[in-house]
């Protein structure tokens, strides 16, 4: 595991990238015909999907 410090700025900069990134992964696995590559793309979504929450549950705190 790993720890990160982050300022407001960068916490909210970085969620963003998140969002973004996990709104195309979104389009892109629904478009995605190769099964192999489409499970990769899931699979990169959750790793997203858990970072993502992480930020969101820090920023909770």
């Amino acid at each position: 595991m790993y720890t990160l410090t982050l300022d407001q700025e960068q916490h909210e900069a970085l969620k963003e990238i998140l969002e973004c990134s996990l709104s195309e992964l979104h389009s892109e696995i629904v478009h995605t015909d190769n099964r192999c590559y489409k499970q990769a793309l899931k699979d990169r979504k959750e790793v997203l999907l858990r970072t993502l929450n992480g930020l969101q549950s820090v920023a909770a705190d």
